[in-house]
């Protein structure tokens, strides 16, 4: 199969001119979805050492990561007391590349730059726990449908958060806790059901899902609605 490109003549670089040359590269990750004007946000999701994110949103948020996780490559494992909740994800997985085990289950062995593994912990409203014995190329997701005030100190410990529409009770510690404009928290329980927020890196981005027509036949339209 041939593929045609755009008539461009050759270009010619003597060998002593190589070291100017700069060729940015893009930061490769996982689309959580787009700002304004349609740019893509990427988040790295794994990396060559353990890493915590926070989910507090609809399993509907989590099980898009999780989909789009699994597009990069990645096995996925979710603990969780309501499997039925995460059959959709699980039945348009490829063949045992994700399962669903009970809460307590030890953690899944390390993954791989080319297979890395993904433990989404699905425990309701119950305190966050990090798991302390993850490896390289392997992330632990906490879900949780919301942030209650009393959880925001924990917030810190994790590499990023996810936000869908929070309570307004949450709002101020939040604010507090990562040091956000009351112009910018004030979004925060005013967000439509397909927007989230991503703290992350010492700042804050308001991000549309964008789900795709695979994802919407799979897990439906954007809701805040749990389960």
């Amino acid at each position: 199969m041939s593929i045609a490109g755009p008539a461009v003549a050759g270009h010619v670089l003597p060998a002593e001119a190589l070291p100017q040359l700069d060729l940015p590269l893009a930061v490769g990750g996982l689309v959580v979805g787009h700002e304004a004007k349609q740019q893509p946000v990427i988040v790295q999701l794994f990396g060559n050492r353990p890493t915590h994110v926070g989910v507090f949103a609809a399993a509907y948020v989590a099980k898009l990561l999780a989909f789009r996780a699994l597009a990069v490559g990645a096995q996925v494992a979710v603990l969780t007391p309501r499997p039925a909740v995460w059959q959709s994800l699980i039945q348009v997985a490829p063949a045992q590349w994700a399962a669903t085990f009970p809460p307590a289950v030890s953690t899944p062995p390390g993954g791989t730059a080319g297979r890395p593994t993904l433990v989404m912990e699905d425990a309701g409203m119950s305190e966050l726990h990090l798991r302390t014995d993850l490896g390289a190329w392997q992330t632990q997701v906490v879900v949780r449908p919301f942030v209650t005030p009393q959880m925001t100190g924990q917030l810190r410990s994790l590499d990023a958060v996810l936000l869908q529409r929070t309570q307004p009770e949450a709002v101020g510690p939040i604010q507090a806790t990562f040091g956000l404009a009351e112009q910018t928290a004030q979004w925060l329980p005013r967000m439509p059901d397909d927007t989230v927020a991503l703290i992350g890196s010492g700042q804050l981005r308001f991000v549309n899902l964008v789900p795709t027509l695979a994802e919407r036949t799979a897990f439906g339209p954007p809701t805040r609605l749990d389960g």
